[in-house]
């Protein structure tokens, strides 16, 4: 079981960049891409992770308020904002429809959730979710290593990984 504290998991990510091995996926399985060179690409982004499409805590707050703060977040630098799930890449484009995230936000499926377990940012929900899901979590990136890392402690909560308070770190 992967159980970590937050102030060793931020250690732990911190210059880090993200791995090339695990392959995420955008519009379906075929359209992937390598998250190392997506974010390695821009000079500054944020990854944010959530634990499901379309559960209300993402839908209703977390996602929707990095489009709320886009152009605030665009003013401090941020060229790319991601948001990745374990979800499948067809789920994964029918909540950013319902979302009407358009190219504010680049979507990416995990769907066996390799990304965010090499990252250590996986845990269990299968009680709720089915399966082993990513934790609630924002990551800054400068030229595709980590800086900052806002993890919820509780795994899902709504407080440190919210958008107003990663622009307040910007």
């Amino acid at each position: 079981m992967n159980i970590l504290p937050p102030a060793l998991i931020f250690s732990r990510l911190i210059s880090k960049t993200l791995s090339p091995v695990a392959v995420l996926h955008r519009s379906s399985p075929a359209d992937t891409v390598n998250p190392a060179e997506l974010f390695g690409s821009a000079k500054k982004a944020v990854l944010i992770g959530v634990p499901g499409a379309f559960t209300p805590g993402c839908s209703k707050t977390h996602v929707p308020g990095y489009l709320k703060h886009y152009s605030e977040l665009k003013e401090k630098g941020v060229d790319l904002i991601g948001c990745v799930s374990v979800n499948d890449a067809f789920v994964m484009n029918a909540w950013a429809k319902q979302l009407e995230v358009g190219d504010k936000i680049t979507m990416l499926a995990d769907p066996q959730g390799k990304f965010v377990k090499d990252l250590g940012l996986d845990f269990d929900a299968s009680a709720a979710l089915g399966s082993y899901r990513s934790k609630r979590f924002a990551l800054v990136l400068e030229n595709g290593k980590i800086t900052k890392v806002f993890v919820e402690p509780n795994n899902t909560g709504l407080s440190v990984s919210l958008a107003e308070n990663v622009l307040k770190e910007l």
